[in-house]
């Protein structure tokens, strides 16, 4: 029945000057994310009056099966906030007619309706019916054939129908979409990708604004295991079903870390590991042409995140570290992890790195003139460091 989807989007509108180079971006981050995601040939990509439409070959109907793919890509994109299933028909009120009362008939066959409406709009004004029209006679129609009955708030179904220069669109859903600002609109910047809830939840928080994410992993093997790597791996292949491609660089940092246990006091190792992760990080960010940092901490949850704490850590480079779950509750962070997909991999047993040769009360106020004075005399400290950074390999996901 449907051979088109309607693609809508949001924030763009707001960027005035810049709309068209958001456009332009949008536009081919939801083309790469139909070919990413929907094994469906033929599928063209045009835009019309504030909308994106999704059409098959030829304008023919999509399957079932393409229809639920093609709308899987689309609501995965960053910059559209929804989209419908809809039936492109030519500007003549009969074939609307027959449409609307078939998209009534086909939601009736599996949902309890008893009120709807019909919310018409025309951007081309020289059609021949305006929308009040367009609304009484089509719910007319639909009301005859079927006896439901008219509610103009929050009906059961609503018809919606738009009138464009080339042809009128109509359907009767509406999927959510991610909204937000389209990736690669707003910079590049480094994940700092553990195995737990949060910073996945924050790299898919900084795409939504736009941010092209590359993240980095530290691991302490031997210490940690294998199948923490493969965890995290499993959470950059999620994340790149909404960013695209994704390239995860992982860091061993164990003799950094033995070298600090060996030299400092234990209270404070996870201030000087976070501290040597920051710096390698932005050593990252350096190479890749990356502005920021984004980091998974929520003021308070752990040891490392008191106000005190965050200052000492992010002392550690002059690029800003962008914290967008720093005022959310873990069951915020939660419900959004299993929104995006990877709650379910977040919570399968893993080794963190930053728990490594941690006593069972770690510094919850740390000062910044005592940790600098610290690792002044880290002679050692650097040259770990530069050990590590040697030490990266990129895992390439997405296309």
């Amino acid at each position: 029945m449907y051979n088109s989807i309607i693609v809508r989007f949001g924030e763009v509108f707001l960027k005035k000057g810049n709309r068209p180079r958001f456009l332009k971006i949008l536009r081919r981050n939801l083309r790469r994310s139909i070919e990413r995601l929907a094994d469906v040939e033929g599928v063209e990509v045009s835009s019309f009056h504030g909308r994106f439409e999704v059409s098959g070959p030829d304008g023919g109907e999509f399957t079932e099966g393409d229809l639920a793919q093609l709308l899987k890509a689309v609501c995965s994109t960053f910059g559209i906030v929804s989209a419908s299933p809809a039936v492109r028909s030519p500007l003549d009120y009969d074939v609307m007619e027959k449409t609307a009362v078939a998209l009534a008939e086909r939601v009736l066959e599996s949902s309890e309706v008893r009120h709807f409406k019909v919310d018409a709009s025309r951007s081309y004004k020289r059609f021949d019916m305006t929308s009040p029209e367009l609304n009484r006679q089509l719910g007319a129609a639909v009301v005859k054939r079927f006896g439901l009955k008219g509610k103009m708030s929050s009906p059961d179904l609503t018809i919606g129908v738009e009138i464009h220069e080339h042809g009128a669109y109509l359907y009767a859903e509406r999927t959510p979409a991610p909204g937000g600002l389209p990736v690669g609109s707003s910079g590049k910047a480094v994940l700092l990708l553990s195995g737990g809830i949060d910073s996945p939840v924050a790299g898919w928080m900084m795409a939504k604004r736009g941010c092209v994410i590359r993240p980095i992993h530290f691991h302490s093997f031997p210490y940690t295991s294998k199948r923490s790597l493969e965890k995290v791996n499993d959470l950059a292949g999620t994340l790149s079903q909404w960013l695209g491609r994704v390239r995860l660089t992982h860091i061993k940092l164990t003799p950094v870390q033995e070298y600090l246990r060996d030299n400092v006091s234990g209270s404070l190792l996870v201030l000087f590991y976070r501290r040597s992760m920051v710096r390698l990080a932005a050593r990252l960010a350096e190479e890749v042409g990356a502005l920021a940092l984004v980091s998974g901490e929520s003021l308070g949850q752990v040891a490392s995140q008191t106000m005190e704490n965050v200052a000492v850590i992010e002392d550690a480079t002059s690029l800003p570290v962008l914290r967008p779950l720093i005022g959310l509750d873990k069951v915020e962070t939660v419900n959004r992890a299993k929104e995006i997909g990877t709650y379910e991999t977040s919570i399968q047993p893993y080794d963190d790195c930053c728990s490594l040769f941690l006593p069972p009360r770690p510094e919850t106020r740390g000062d910044l003139d005592r940790i600098l004075s610290l690792e002044a005399r880290l002679e050692e400290l650097a040259a770990l460091e530069e050990e590590a950074w040697s030490s990266r390999e990129e895992v390439r996901f997405g296309n």
